[in-house]
């Protein structure tokens, strides 16, 4: 039985949302959830950037539209460093004390650093299992991960997101209880 539950999706279509309400409803049942997520920066309707935030309350700026340096995603200057600091501190604190590790996400901007892709292949041999969001692009790495024997890969769209959660949180459930 696959040990991990990665959501792919169209930006917009609700992974983290989905992500989060796990993060929930796993707190309320007396689990542990440890990792990070991203969420949109916006200024009045205009998205400028995107943050990321260790599910412990830390939290960075990944990506801006005011950050001239490289590299870049589209108009998004990333802050490796940045991510690196709260991410992968994130990780590394969960995989000591988490029932399930949270990586939202694995994508173009987090890409950019070769320590979270080590850092990530590392986690999914270990014990914890993990809920991930992976960019609805195709490359290699991504690609090898989705198909892994012990992935489990969902497709959201905003249209079955409610349905989806509870898959997923029955998966997720019959993982950590081993049910």
């Amino acid at each position: 039985m696959p040990n991990n539950i990665l959501l792919t999706g169209r930006p917009g279509s609700g992974k983290t949302t989905l992500v989060l309400r796990m993060v929930e409803r796993l707190d309320e049942g007396g689990f542990k959830a440890g990792g990070f997520v991203t969420e949109e920066i916006r200024e009045g309707p205009q998205r400028t950037g995107f943050e990321v935030r260790d599910l412990g309350g830390g939290k960075a700026i990944l990506a801006h539209v005011d950050r001239k340096e490289k590299p870049r995603v589209g108009k998004y200057g990333v802050d490796v460093e940045a991510f690196e600091r709260i991410a992968l501190r994130a990780l590394e604190i969960g995989k000591k004390e988490a029932d399930l590790l949270v990586v939202d996400e694995i994508g173009r901007m987090e890409l950019f650093s070769t320590l979270f892709r080590s850092t990530l292949l590392e986690l999914l041999e270990m014990h914890v299992p993990i809920l991930a969001t992976v960019h609805a692009g195709n490359d290699e790495f991504t690609s090898g991960i989705m198909s892994r024997e012990d992935i489990s890969l969902y497709h959201l769209n905003p249209a079955q997101r409610e349905d989806l959660l509870e898959v997923v949180d029955r998966s997720i459930r019959r993982i950590l209880t081993g049910v």
